[in-house]
């Protein structure tokens, strides 16, 4: 195995950046996306969704830090586990609907959303819904507002 040279770092991200289509020949000489703006990325990125010390970040980016010996002495797969709990990543998040965030709160107020959902859907058989989805937001609604009330009469 050999080691990797910057000019090689170089040549792999531009190959892979013309794979993808991020870039095409032709373009300017320096491209928006280079080695150094990836690991510009990590590092404000890592430090912005996670709890990771910036000593560790910079470990992980290779920088010799004040703390070497004590983070080293921690191991790589400690250093992989936090790296895998901060969710970093280049492609978007995908997004929730309304519907999911709607479900996603009522299942933490302890209601089962789909079963509210059949349900609303079996009490009028004979409906038809133009817009299934403004019907079912109305419906969990319903379901989130009766279940509020409940718990604040209980309490």
């Amino acid at each position: 195995m050999f080691p990797v040279t910057p000019g090689g770092v170089s040549k792999l991200v531009r190959r892979l950046l013309f794979k993808t289509s991020i870039i095409r020949k032709g373009e300017a000489k320096r491209y928006h996306v280079r080695p150094h703006s990836l690991r510009k990325y990590f590092r404000t990125q890592l430090g912005a969704l996670s709890t990771i010390p910036t000593d560790y970040i910079d470990y992980m980016m290779g920088h010799t830090v004040s703390t070497y010996n004590d983070i080293r002495m921690k191991g790589i797969e400690y250093l992989r586990n936090l790296y895998a709990s901060s969710g970093l990543s280049i492609r978007p998040r995908t997004k929730l609907t309304k519907i999911d965030r709607l479900k996603m709160f009522a299942e933490s107020l302890g209601l089962n959303p789909d079963e509210v959902l059949s349900r609303a859907a079996l009490s009028r058989p004979h409906r038809t819904v133009v817009d299934p989805e403004s019907r079912k937001i109305k419906v969990l609604n319903q379901a989130l507002k009766h279940a509020i009330l409940q718990e604040l009469r209980s309490a």
